[in-house]
């Protein structure tokens, strides 16, 4: 009920709050606003029963007075934010020096009464609520002052007599209590408050992240669904035109006719092999068939499979192990691991235009393995290079699968260098192309 049900204190600041916090300040100056209101009402009633009619009087003027505050604060109900803000703090500061100046005037009328003083402990309590710590203190400070002053200069005087420096001492003590009290009451409500305003923030930013990673989920699951209905369809409507032609009789069941048809049919299943893969991306470990493998020999063997092929298309391929002088031992899964330098050497010898040249060299720098392997043109541009290894990424804006793959094999190539504990990059190649750099740790000894 203190400082945290508002966000500004001082008069003369721009107020700019949102709904709930303007909705709850109103309501709690509305039920301070009554409760005052009742509390003067029921004194003023009783204290012309008892026939204090100055006492009264005060009461009175006092309850006027709160009322026509009251009634303003209700008419600004229906305008703007910034309005209602502005009347709420300045009705605020208006009931604090009402009730300020009516217990001084209560004290200096009351003066011999036993029980007058004890109502002003109950100011810290109103005017920290209404006005917040700032403003607060400043105008508890100036109240007891005036009122120490006041009950100083009495001394002898007040309640017939027996008012002494004792009693000066103990209203000062339990002045002082009340005041801090309701300080730090205020000071610890408000730092909860910001706690909670800032624990509310975050959970609103995560709440925001996770709405927006699971919207760029599902527009990847429908990007991913419709590529895929459409890469399977491809081959499928190949097979079925091709049968149709054989069943009618216009195409024969020829001996190259049908190894055409295998050939769809091996192209279909890797990529359904390739989207197997892909689809666990996340879940590549290594199993139990990693080894210790020593990288020279390794990929001078491996690279053989692929020099036919690559004279083939009028393309040179060559293994430079100059730089790499120390051993290049890894912990390796092999046949995974071939598989992924394969998918990476397909798409530099699907892309690579003849004459052209692709070099697989390897090298150490510490404890770390560096596998480079780079084509001549052409390029990827810069812009588009981290998208290689996306799923079912491809540079054409033609889906043909004559000109490339299903955009499949350099995902599954990340995932399994991922699984080894290594890392993958993309650049531009200085040959013209494109530059695979895999780094991978290298085992001790």
């Amino acid at each position: 009920m203190f400082d945290f049900l508002r966000t500004s204190h001082i008069l003369g600041h721009p107020l700019v709050e949102d709904d709930i916090d303007l909705r709850r300040k109103r309501v709690v100056l509305h039920g301070l606003l009554l409760a005052i209101i009742l509390l003067l009402l029921v004194f003023s009633l009783y204290n012309q029963l008892r026939g204090m009619w100055p006492i009264a009087l005060l009461d009175v003027v006092a309850l006027l007075a709160c009322t026509l505050a009251y009634i303003r604060l209700r008419r600004s109900q229906g305008q703007t934010a910034e309005r209602q803000a502005s009347v709420l703090q300045s009705t605020a500061l208006q009931i604090s020096l009402i009730l300020i100046v009516f217990l001084w005037a209560l004290a200096w009328q009351g003066r011999a009464e036993n029980f007058i003083l004890i109502w002003t402990f109950f100011l810290p309590v109103f005017v920290f609520m209404l006005n917040g710590r700032t403003l607060g203190t400043a105008l508890v400070a100036v109240f007891y002052l005036v009122l120490f002053a006041m009950a100083y200069t009495h001394l002898g005087l007040w309640q017939d007599g027996a008012w002494n420096h004792v009693s000066l001492i103990r209203f000062v003590l339990a002045s002082l209590v009340m005041v801090f009290t309701c300080y730090f009451s205020e000071l610890t409500l408000n730092r909860a408050h910001q706690e909670l305003q800032r624990s509310h923030g975050e959970s609103q930013r995560l709440m925001m992240e996770r709405n927006a990673l699971m919207l760029d989920t599902l527009a990847k699951q429908e990007k991913l669904l419709t590529d895929v209905s459409h890469e399977l369809r491809t081959p499928l409507s190949v097979l079925r035109m091709k049968l149709e032609a054989m069943q009618d009789g216009v195409m024969a069941p020829s001996s190259a006719n049908i190894e055409g048809l295998l050939k769809h049919m091996q192209q279909l299943d890797a990529f359904i092999s390739d989207l197997s893969r892909a689809s666990k991306l996340d879940q590549t470990r290594l199993d139990g068939n990693a080894v210790r493998v020593e990288l020279h020999d390794f990929l001078s063997h491996w690279i053989t499979r692929f020099q036919c092929s690559a004279a083939g298309q009028g393309l040179q391929l060559s293994l430079d192990l100059a730089r790499s002088n120390p051993p290049c031992p890894a912990l390796l899964d092999e046949a995974s691991f071939e598989l992924a330098l394969g998918k990476l050497l397909e798409n530099s010898l699907r892309y690579t235009q003849a004459p052209g040249s692709i070099r697989l060299s390897l090298g150490r720098h510490g404890e770390t393995i560096i596998l480079t392997l780079e084509d001549s043109a052409p390029g990827v541009a810069a812009d588009r290079l981290e998208r290689l290894f996306e799923p079912l990424y491809r540079l054409e804006d033609s889906r043909s699968r004559d000109t490339g793959g299903a955009g499949l094999g350099l995902s599954v190539a990340k995932s399994i260098i991922l699984a080894h504990q290594g890392q993958i990059q993309a650049s531009e190649s200085p040959l013209g192309g494109l530059r695979m750099v895999i780094t991978l740790p290298a085992l001790a000894g």
